[in-house]
């Protein structure tokens, strides 16, 4: 957050760590104002909008240069595969032999940027929970968002007009959060589908409830000859 805020990236302010009861934590700018899921489901009409925040945000976080000392992203991704419990040995050695193959970065990925980790206050967007933060290249930033646009679906407690626009809603905001990137940052799409596979996978692992069949789905075609 503090490598964000201090190249003028959309991120709240960091003050200093501190220790409460043995627990470390960190005082942080607060940001009063909604995130972006509970806008939409405020007002659905403002999905486009949101889409393009989305983008527009995540185009100015890879500005910005990682620093050092946060973890790649390929070896983030390479350790969650190899504990991947519960998805199938054959996929997880297939996403393995395909991130071998990908580039790595020097730019800062926020790691799970989705319309519920910005917030808004005073019409400024800021860029929340940063617990997956690393370095790396966009692509794999890029391809994570985008498959979370696709697959993951809103939690019981998103609004109601959430939860029922979502199925018909979530390509438009993949379609529109792409223009708004690449308007201000170009990215390699054929890198970015060659991630694809490879988080799909790390999101198996996790056996999120409603999203197994989906990605099996996506892996199956990206691995055709599986089965």
């Amino acid at each position: 957050m503090a490598a964000a805020r201090e190249s003028g990236a959309p991120a709240p302010a960091v003050y200093g760590r501190v220790e409460v009861r043995g627990r470390p934590g960190l005082v942080v700018e607060r940001i009063d104002g909604p995130d972006l899921l509970m806008l939409i489901g405020r007002r659905p009409w403002t999905i486009v909008s949101a889409a393009r925040t989305l983008g527009e945000v995540h185009a100015r976080l890879h500005e910005v240069a990682a620093p050092p000392t946060l973890p790649a992203i390929e070896d983030v991704v390479r350790e969650r595969l190899r504990a991947a419990d519960a998805a199938p040995s054959d996929l997880v050695a297939f996403a393995l032999a395909g991130l071998d193959k990908l580039p790595s970065g020097d730019r800062l990925l926020h790691g799970d940027l989705h319309p519920a980790n910005i917030l808004v206050a005073a019409g400024r967007p800021a860029a929340i929970d940063w617990v997956r933060a690393g370095r790396g290249d966009p692509a794999a930033d890029v391809a994570w968002t985008r498959l979370l646009l696709r697959l993951a679906r809103p939690y019981p407690s998103a609004p109601a007009v959430v939860r029922r626009l979502h199925p018909f809603g979530r390509g438009l905001m993949e379609r529109e959060y792409l223009r708004a990137y690449r308007r201000l940052r170009e990215v390699d799409l054929e890198l970015v589908d060659r991630w694809e596979p490879v988080l799909a996978v790390a999101r198996l692992a996790t056996d999120l409830p409603g999203e197994r069949a989906a990605l099996l789905a996506l892996l199956e075609r990206a691995m055709p000859q599986r089965g």
